[in-house]
Protein backbone atom coordinates (compact mmCIF):
# COMPACT_ATOMS: atom_id res chain seq x y z
CA UNK A 1 0.00 0.00 0.00
CA UNK A 2 1.34 3.41 -0.84
CA UNK A 3 1.44 6.12 1.72
CA UNK A 4 -1.27 8.14 0.24
CA UNK A 5 -3.22 5.37 0.17
CA UNK A 6 -2.56 4.43 4.05
CA UNK A 7 -3.08 8.09 4.80
CA UNK A 8 -6.32 8.58 3.13
CA UNK A 9 -7.76 5.21 4.31
CA UNK A 10 -7.49 5.93 8.16
CA UNK A 11 -7.51 9.84 8.41
CA UNK A 12 -10.81 10.14 9.71
CA UNK A 13 -10.02 7.50 12.50
CA UNK A 14 -6.85 9.09 13.31
CA UNK A 15 -8.66 12.61 13.42
CA UNK A 16 -11.69 10.90 15.57
CA UNK A 17 -9.01 9.37 18.20
CA UNK A 18 -7.19 12.41 18.76
CA UNK A 19 -10.57 13.91 20.22
CA UNK A 20 -9.78 11.75 23.23
CA UNK A 21 -12.65 13.53 24.91
CA UNK A 22 -15.53 11.91 23.33
CA UNK A 23 -14.05 8.91 23.65
CA UNK A 24 -15.23 6.44 26.36
CA UNK A 25 -12.49 3.75 28.55
CA UNK A 26 -13.21 1.30 26.70
CA UNK A 27 -12.83 3.25 23.13
CA UNK A 28 -9.55 4.18 24.33
CA UNK A 29 -8.10 1.07 25.11
CA UNK A 30 -9.41 -0.11 21.24
CA UNK A 31 -8.38 2.91 20.10
CA UNK A 32 -4.75 2.78 21.25
CA UNK A 33 -4.08 -0.66 20.30
CA UNK A 34 -5.47 0.19 16.66
CA UNK A 35 -2.89 3.27 16.75
CA UNK A 36 -0.05 1.03 17.74
CA UNK A 37 -0.87 -1.40 14.99
CA UNK A 38 -1.06 1.70 11.96
CA UNK A 39 2.43 3.10 13.95
CA UNK A 40 4.15 0.18 13.54
CA UNK A 41 3.14 -0.66 9.86
CA UNK A 42 3.81 3.14 9.33
CA UNK A 43 7.23 2.99 10.35
CA UNK A 44 7.94 -0.32 8.65
CA UNK A 45 6.96 0.98 4.97
CA UNK A 46 7.17 4.81 5.59
CA UNK A 47 10.03 5.07 8.22
CA UNK A 48 10.78 8.91 7.31
CA UNK A 49 7.25 10.11 6.40
CA UNK A 50 5.49 12.41 8.41
CA UNK A 51 3.07 10.22 9.48
CA UNK A 52 5.15 8.57 11.46
CA UNK A 53 5.96 11.26 13.50
CA UNK A 54 1.95 12.10 13.49
CA UNK A 55 0.63 8.52 14.84
CA UNK A 56 3.43 8.47 17.59
CA UNK A 57 2.27 11.84 18.85
CA UNK A 58 -1.58 10.49 19.00
CA UNK A 59 -0.14 7.31 20.65
CA UNK A 60 1.92 9.41 23.50
CA UNK A 61 -1.64 10.87 23.82
CA UNK A 62 -3.81 7.90 24.22
CA UNK A 63 -1.44 6.70 26.36
CA UNK A 64 -1.40 9.18 28.48
CA UNK A 65 -4.69 8.56 28.50
CA UNK A 66 -5.13 5.09 29.33
CA UNK A 67 -2.90 4.55 31.59
CA UNK A 68 -2.94 8.01 33.36
CA UNK A 69 -4.21 7.36 36.74
CA UNK A 70 -7.34 7.98 37.52
CA UNK A 71 -8.24 11.21 39.75
CA UNK A 72 -10.53 10.98 42.73
CA UNK A 73 -11.81 14.58 43.36
CA UNK A 74 -12.94 13.58 46.43
CA UNK A 75 -10.22 11.60 47.71
CA UNK A 76 -7.83 14.45 46.60
CA UNK A 77 -9.94 17.09 48.79
CA UNK A 78 -9.81 14.81 52.04
CA UNK A 79 -6.08 14.36 50.96
CA UNK A 80 -5.55 18.19 51.12
CA UNK A 81 -7.61 18.57 54.45
CA UNK A 82 -5.40 16.11 56.10
CA UNK A 83 -2.48 16.23 54.55
CA UNK A 84 -1.68 19.44 52.88
CA UNK A 85 -3.12 21.98 54.58
CA UNK A 86 -1.99 21.04 58.73
CA UNK A 87 1.30 21.30 56.56
CA UNK A 88 0.69 24.44 55.70
CA UNK A 89 -0.79 25.72 58.79
CA UNK A 90 2.14 24.58 60.47
CA UNK A 91 4.47 26.64 58.25
CA UNK A 92 1.99 29.68 58.56
CA UNK A 93 1.96 29.31 62.54
CA UNK A 94 3.76 32.76 62.75
CA UNK A 95 1.04 34.39 60.46
CA UNK A 96 -1.82 33.12 62.23
CA UNK A 97 -0.41 33.99 65.33
CA UNK A 98 0.20 37.60 64.78
CA UNK A 99 -3.64 37.21 63.60
CA UNK A 100 -4.42 36.11 66.88
CA UNK A 101 -2.26 38.45 69.18
CA UNK A 102 -3.62 42.00 66.90
CA UNK A 103 -7.24 40.65 67.19
CA UNK A 104 -7.06 39.59 70.76
CA UNK A 105 -5.57 42.94 71.13
CA UNK A 106 -8.34 44.86 69.70
CA UNK A 107 -10.60 42.71 71.69
CA UNK A 108 -9.12 43.88 74.94
CA UNK A 109 -9.16 47.46 73.59
CA UNK A 110 -12.78 47.70 72.67
CA UNK A 111 -13.56 46.34 76.00
CA UNK A 112 -11.23 49.02 77.74
CA UNK A 113 -13.27 51.72 75.99
CA UNK A 114 -16.19 50.21 76.37
CA UNK A 115 -16.01 50.16 80.36
CA UNK A 116 -14.23 53.42 80.29
CA UNK A 117 -17.08 55.23 78.44
CA UNK A 118 -19.86 53.43 77.55
CA UNK A 119 -21.10 55.85 75.42
CA UNK A 120 -18.07 54.36 72.73
CA UNK A 121 -20.31 51.21 72.56
CA UNK A 122 -22.70 53.32 70.51
CA UNK A 123 -20.87 54.82 68.83
CA UNK A 124 -18.97 51.67 67.35
CA UNK A 125 -22.78 49.23 67.15
CA UNK A 126 -24.80 52.31 66.19
CA UNK A 127 -27.06 53.73 68.99
CA UNK A 128 -30.35 51.81 67.77
CA UNK A 129 -28.62 48.78 68.03
CA UNK A 130 -27.56 49.42 71.34
CA UNK A 131 -31.13 50.37 72.26
CA UNK A 132 -32.78 47.18 71.15
CA UNK A 133 -29.98 45.27 73.14
CA UNK A 134 -30.66 47.09 76.16
CA UNK A 135 -34.48 46.55 75.67
CA UNK A 136 -33.88 42.87 75.29
CA UNK A 137 -31.71 42.69 78.92
CA UNK A 138 -34.20 44.77 80.67
CA UNK A 139 -36.98 42.05 79.11
CA UNK A 140 -35.02 38.64 80.54
CA UNK A 141 -34.10 38.10 76.60
CA UNK A 142 -30.64 39.32 76.23
CA UNK A 143 -30.03 37.97 72.89
CA UNK A 144 -33.54 37.88 71.34
CA UNK A 145 -31.58 39.71 68.22
CA UNK A 146 -30.95 36.09 66.95
CA UNK A 147 -34.41 35.12 67.38
CA UNK A 148 -36.33 37.12 64.56
CA UNK A 149 -36.90 36.06 61.50
CA UNK A 150 -37.31 32.60 59.49
CA UNK A 151 -34.41 30.37 60.54
CA UNK A 152 -33.43 29.17 56.85
CA UNK A 153 -33.31 32.70 55.74
CA UNK A 154 -31.18 33.64 58.37
CA UNK A 155 -29.02 31.00 57.98
CA UNK A 156 -29.16 31.79 54.20
CA UNK A 157 -28.11 35.46 54.63
CA UNK A 158 -25.95 34.93 57.24
CA UNK A 159 -23.67 32.78 55.44
CA UNK A 160 -23.41 35.00 52.64
CA UNK A 161 -22.61 38.12 54.44
CA UNK A 162 -19.43 35.51 56.38
CA UNK A 163 -18.55 34.80 53.04
CA UNK A 164 -18.44 37.87 51.41
CA UNK A 165 -16.74 39.31 54.56
CA UNK A 166 -13.99 36.53 54.32
CA UNK A 167 -13.44 36.86 50.83
CA UNK A 168 -12.71 40.47 50.83
CA UNK A 169 -10.51 41.14 54.01
CA UNK A 170 -8.49 37.90 52.10
CA UNK A 171 -8.35 39.65 48.89
CA UNK A 172 -7.40 42.84 50.97
CA UNK A 173 -4.22 40.28 51.73
CA UNK A 174 -2.95 42.05 48.60
CA UNK A 175 -2.11 45.47 50.56
CA UNK A 176 0.93 44.50 52.23
CA UNK A 177 -0.68 43.71 56.09
CA UNK A 178 -2.86 46.76 56.25
CA UNK A 179 -5.38 45.32 54.95
CA UNK A 180 -6.57 42.09 56.85
CA UNK A 181 -5.66 44.84 60.00
CA UNK A 182 -8.12 46.92 58.91
CA UNK A 183 -11.00 43.99 59.23
CA UNK A 184 -9.03 42.57 62.42
CA UNK A 185 -9.53 45.96 63.97
CA UNK A 186 -13.21 47.15 63.06
CA UNK A 187 -14.04 43.05 63.86
CA UNK A 188 -11.80 43.16 67.26
CA UNK A 189 -13.72 46.56 68.25
CA UNK A 190 -16.41 45.62 67.79
CA UNK A 191 -16.84 42.62 69.49
CA UNK A 192 -14.88 43.79 72.72
CA UNK A 193 -17.89 46.09 72.57
CA UNK A 194 -20.39 44.12 72.07
CA UNK A 195 -20.01 41.68 74.72
CA UNK A 196 -18.90 44.51 77.26
CA UNK A 197 -22.67 45.92 77.14
CA UNK A 198 -24.01 42.67 77.97
CA UNK A 199 -21.43 42.55 81.24
CA UNK A 200 -22.06 45.81 82.19
CA UNK A 201 -25.50 44.97 82.61
CA UNK A 202 -24.85 41.63 84.42
CA UNK A 203 -25.71 39.32 81.70
CA UNK A 204 -22.15 38.43 80.51
CA UNK A 205 -22.49 34.78 80.88
CA UNK A 206 -25.93 34.36 79.71
CA UNK A 207 -25.03 36.26 76.58
CA UNK A 208 -22.02 33.92 76.21
CA UNK A 209 -23.10 31.06 76.60
CA UNK A 210 -25.91 32.41 73.27
CA UNK A 211 -23.37 33.88 71.77
CA UNK A 212 -20.40 31.79 71.10
CA UNK A 213 -22.53 28.83 70.05
CA UNK A 214 -21.60 29.95 66.79
CA UNK A 215 -19.35 32.38 67.62
CA UNK A 216 -16.63 30.15 68.41
CA UNK A 217 -16.48 28.90 64.47
CA UNK A 218 -17.18 32.28 63.56
CA UNK A 219 -14.49 34.42 64.87
CA UNK A 220 -11.63 31.24 64.71
CA UNK A 221 -12.05 31.30 60.96
CA UNK A 222 -12.24 35.00 61.34
CA UNK A 223 -8.73 35.27 63.02
CA UNK A 224 -7.75 31.85 60.60
CA UNK A 225 -8.62 34.24 57.34
CA UNK A 226 -6.58 36.74 58.49
CA UNK A 227 -3.53 34.82 59.08
CA UNK A 228 -3.97 32.98 55.41
CA UNK A 229 -3.96 37.35 54.40
CA UNK A 230 -0.88 37.69 55.93
CA UNK A 231 0.80 34.52 54.58
CA UNK A 232 -0.26 36.20 50.89
CA UNK A 233 1.09 39.59 52.27
CA UNK A 234 4.66 37.59 53.26
CA UNK A 235 5.14 36.66 49.72
CA UNK A 236 4.94 39.61 48.34
CA UNK A 237 6.73 41.70 51.15
CA UNK A 238 9.24 39.36 52.54
CA UNK A 239 10.40 36.75 49.32
CA UNK A 240 13.28 35.34 50.97
CA UNK A 241 15.88 33.49 48.45
CA UNK A 242 12.70 33.91 45.86
CA UNK A 243 11.99 35.73 43.31
CA UNK A 244 9.37 37.81 44.42
CA UNK A 245 6.50 36.96 41.79
CA UNK A 246 7.29 33.05 42.55
CA UNK A 247 7.40 34.01 46.69
CA UNK A 248 3.88 35.53 45.84
CA UNK A 249 2.47 32.74 43.50
CA UNK A 250 3.85 30.09 46.41
CA UNK A 251 2.26 32.21 49.28
CA UNK A 252 -0.69 32.54 47.49
CA UNK A 253 -1.49 29.45 46.83
CA UNK A 254 -0.82 28.65 50.68
CA UNK A 255 -2.75 30.61 51.84
CA UNK A 256 -5.55 29.56 49.48
CA UNK A 257 -6.05 26.24 51.05
CA UNK A 258 -5.56 27.61 54.24
CA UNK A 259 -9.01 29.81 53.31
CA UNK A 260 -10.65 27.05 51.46
CA UNK A 261 -10.08 25.02 55.03
CA UNK A 262 -11.93 27.41 56.97
CA UNK A 263 -15.23 27.92 54.64
CA UNK A 264 -17.40 24.98 55.84
CA UNK A 265 -16.47 26.48 59.37
CA UNK A 266 -18.02 29.99 58.40
CA UNK A 267 -21.15 27.34 56.58
CA UNK A 268 -21.64 25.73 60.45
CA UNK A 269 -21.38 28.87 61.81
CA UNK A 270 -24.62 30.63 59.87
CA UNK A 271 -25.99 26.96 60.69
CA UNK A 272 -25.43 27.43 64.73
CA UNK A 273 -26.62 31.17 63.96
CA UNK A 274 -29.55 30.51 62.35
CA UNK A 275 -30.57 27.51 64.36
CA UNK A 276 -29.23 26.83 67.22
CA UNK A 277 -28.38 29.98 68.71
CA UNK A 278 -31.58 31.35 69.24
CA UNK A 279 -32.81 27.87 71.19
CA UNK A 280 -32.46 29.35 74.43
CA UNK A 281 -34.50 26.50 76.14
CA UNK A 282 -31.55 24.31 75.75
CA UNK A 283 -29.36 23.37 78.74
CA UNK A 284 -26.70 24.87 80.01
CA UNK A 285 -24.58 21.41 79.49
CA UNK A 286 -25.49 21.45 75.52
CA UNK A 287 -24.96 24.47 74.97
CA UNK A 288 -21.13 24.67 76.48
CA UNK A 289 -20.81 21.11 74.72
CA UNK A 290 -21.25 23.04 71.45
CA UNK A 291 -18.97 25.75 72.33
CA UNK A 292 -16.58 23.55 73.79
CA UNK A 293 -16.60 21.15 70.93
CA UNK A 294 -16.16 24.12 68.71
CA UNK A 295 -13.10 25.27 69.85
CA UNK A 296 -11.67 21.82 70.63
CA UNK A 297 -11.72 21.35 67.04
CA UNK A 298 -10.42 24.25 66.31
CA UNK A 299 -7.19 23.65 68.22
CA UNK A 300 -7.10 19.78 67.24
CA UNK A 301 -6.91 20.51 63.54
CA UNK A 302 -5.51 24.59 63.54
CA UNK A 303 -2.82 23.47 66.57
CA UNK A 304 -2.30 19.85 67.66
CA UNK A 305 -2.17 18.73 64.21
CA UNK A 306 0.14 21.13 62.41
CA UNK A 307 2.29 21.04 65.75
CA UNK A 308 2.24 17.53 65.19
CA UNK A 309 3.19 17.50 61.31
CA UNK A 310 6.42 20.77 62.27
CA UNK A 311 7.85 18.45 64.89
CA UNK A 312 7.50 15.05 62.70
CA UNK A 313 9.67 17.75 59.45
CA UNK A 314 11.62 19.28 61.84
CA UNK A 315 12.90 15.16 63.00
CA UNK A 316 13.29 14.17 59.70
CA UNK A 317 15.48 17.57 58.51
CA UNK A 318 17.91 16.41 61.89
CA UNK A 319 18.24 13.10 60.67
Amino acid sequence: MKEEAFIRNNIKKWKRFRDTGSLKAEELATSYQEVLSDLAFAQTQFPNSRVVYFLNTVAKDLHQKVYAPRVNTFRKFIRMLTDEVPAIVAQARYELLLALVIFVAFIIAGVIFSLRDESYISEVLGPGYVEMTLENIAAGKPTDVYSGGDMFDSFQRIMLNNLWVTFKMYGMGVLPFVGPLKFLHSNGIMLGCFQSIFFLHGVGFQSMTAIWIHGAFEISSLVIAAGAAFRLSRGWVFPGSYPRLVAFRKTGMESIKILASVLPLFVVAAFFEGFITRQVQYPLVVKLLLIFGSFSFIVFYYVLIPYKVYKKQKMSVTR
